[in-house]
């Protein structure tokens, strides 16, 4: 510390250290980052391309040669020309329909008190996080010959049917796995309108309907917009919905290129996957210039409710959303409640309604190493992939806020939420190549670099919001008082953010124990991941076990959700009464 000349102590900037400022350890981290992506985004997608415009689906760079056949099969081939119109059919209808239920439920919600639209909300994202093909498994309950729908038409007179393996089955998975990604996007536009714009057409005369159509959906426009873009989006590249659902008459292309790969026909399969792919991003850019940025669902969903100046009135508005909101809530909670009284029945077969009481599954799901081994191996992975997930997200995410350019933010962050709107059979199929060559598929490794992939964006998505929203002043103020730019960092910084860190290593966790599609292409030993061994259930004949594992893990989604809601709100006291302090 030295005087001015004004008499005013100054504090000296910390003199450079050569080891701290080095630029090696930053250097390694970006090539390992940029390594990363290369091997295991780049390098596949890469792959799948020039599988496409090869002859026998492998380029041979001896004697390379290239073709456009596969394209054309593509465009000439009638039984194509079908699944591709039956993909998109699915996709508009599936979208259409989320839309229809998830705009009057987020609307309810949004003119909902605080305290009631968070346990709404709740009841949105405790199936939002189940793992889908827990879901699925449901929903098999639901739509078969014995299932719910079934006993409920043959007790009010009318005949068993089934709705497995049929269109109407298959729009009824997508659609409960697109309607919370709807509401949650739709209700967090509603809840940022600015009310007195409202207000301010009331006190001009206008009526509740005209309010309603002439101010209020130009506000929201832009979200209804971006939401049905990336449901869409999400509908256009699905597989295992129905994979599971549509069976073999009710192929889509996703589908289809599983099957061909199995059949070793990569030519044709790429060339989907490259068709699936240059859709999808031409939808993404347009979510891009429409909603300005990507925005992942549930992330920041908070309970807002109705604005002071507002209160909630029942009208004849609000009866009919909250009537939707309802049928909405149906749609998303019976696939969830159904497994519990499935869990406990004594017959050798799953049917609805349960016949006789017996724990003897759980204990079979808890004891033997058909059911303990697959939950010992996806917690490894999910785990490790966990913490591979939020270091790298938060690497990429310091890059962000330290980043002067403007180019450079937005180049990294449609880096990091690329894989995201990435088809994931494409990925599949092109990480499943690159890691033939490597060694890794079917290794641990392997699976925990496939899952970061699909895993870290939604981590990157929370800790660039968290650092965005806590700058850089209090670091730059421990620069100034000597500490070096790595501890500064760490100290402040990464501590500040310990609640964050763990929320997106929990994101990451979640993403990765729920993760199938890439799963069912890197394992090929005989232990699998639990959605995959479910999943393998599912397609050959569902065994009683199978509702007891699905009632556990629903259990500890409903467990973590409840947790993180009640250390949430106890931070958010604490943080008021300090305000007021």
């Amino acid at each position: 510390m030295t005087l001015s000349t004004t008499g005013i102590p100054t504090v000296r900037p910390p003199r450079r250290r050569l080891f701290e400022f080095s630029r090696l350890p930053k250097f390694a981290l970006a090539l390992g980052a940029a390594g990363f992506f290369v091997i295991f985004f780049f390098w596949p997608l890469l792959d799948v391309v020039l599988r496409s415009i090869s002859v026998d689906g492998v380029m041979d760079w001896a004697q390379p040669q290239i073709t456009f056949d596969h394209y054309l099969t593509i465009l000439q081939d009638e039984y194509l020309h079908l699944v591709e119109w039956r993909t998109i059919v699915l996709a508009v209808n599936s979208t259409l329909l989320a839309l229809l239920l998830g705009f009057p439920a987020a609307y309810f919600i949004s003119r909902l008190p605080a305290k009631a639209a968070g346990i709404i909300l709740l009841l949105v994202l405790i199936p939002f996080q189940v793992s889908i093909v827990v879901r699925l498994f449901a929903v098999t309950s639901i739509l078969s010959p014995n299932g719910l729908l079934s006993e409920a038409s043959q007790a009010l007179g009318g005949e068993r049917f089934s709705l497995l393996y049929t269109q109407g089955g298959t729009l009824v998975g997508t659609v409960m796995y697109l309607l919370p990604y709807m509401v949650l996007i739709l209700y967090s536009g509603m809840t940022s309108v600015d009310h007195n714009v409202i207000l301010a057409a009331r006190t001009m005369g206008a009526s509740g309907i005209q309010i309603f159509f002439k101010v209020f959906l130009p506000l929201v426009r832009t979200s209804i917009l971006s939401a049905a873009l990336l449901c869409f989006i999400l509908a256009l590249s699905f597989f295992i919905v129905p994979a599971i659902l549509g069976g073999p008459r009710e192929q889509t292309v996703a589908v289809y290129i599983q099957q061909q790969i199995d059949l070793f026909q990569w030519g044709v399969a790429s060339a989907l996957g490259v068709v699936l792919l240059l859709a999808t991003l031409v939808l993404y850019v347009a979510v891009i210039r429409i909603g300005g940025g990507f925005q992942a669902p549930g992330l920041g969903a908070q309970a807002k409710g109705v604005s002071a100046e507002q209160r909630f009135a029942w009208t004849p508005g609000t009866i009919f959303t909250g009537i939707v909101t309802l049928v909405s809530l149906a749609v998303l909670l019976i696939p969830v409640l159904i497994v519990f009284p499935l869990s406990v029945g004594e017959t050798q077969t799953v049917v609805f309604p349960p016949r006789g009481f017996t724990l003897e599954w759980y204990g079979q799901v808890l004891t033997t190493t058909t059911w303990l081994d697959p939950t010992v191996r996806s917690l490894l992975v999910a785990t490790l992939t966990g913490i591979v997930s939020t270091a790298l997200a938060l690497y990429l995410a310091r890059v962000v806020q330290t980043a002067k350019s403007e180019r450079t933010k937005l180049l990294i962050s449609g880096l990091a939420f690329a894989p995201i709107i990435t088809p994931a059979i494409l990925l599949a199929i092109g990480i499943y190549a690159v890691e033939l060559r490597l060694n890794l598929a079917g290794t641990i490794p392997g699976l925990v670099f496939a899952h970061t992939v699909v895993a870290f964006p939604l981590a990157f998505a929370m800790l660039n919001t968290s650092l965005a929203s806590r700058g850089l002043d209090l670091e730059t103020a421990a620069w100034t008082m000597g500490a070096s730019r790595t501890s500064a960092f760490w100290k402040v910084t990464v501590r500040g953010m310990v609640p964050t860190l763990l929320a997106a290593f929990g994101l990451a966790f979640v993403t990765s124990w729920d993760e199938v599609v890439l799963a069912l292409f890197l394992q090929t030993g005989p232990v699998k991941t639990l959605p995959v061994t479910i999943y393998q259930y599912l397609e050959s004949g569902i065994v009683p076990a199978v509702p007891a594992v699905a009632a556990l893990l629903t259990l500890v989604v409903v467990a973590v959700i409840i947790i993180q809601r009640i250390t949430q709100s106890r931070r958010s006291a604490a943080a008021a009464r300090a305000h007021q302090k």
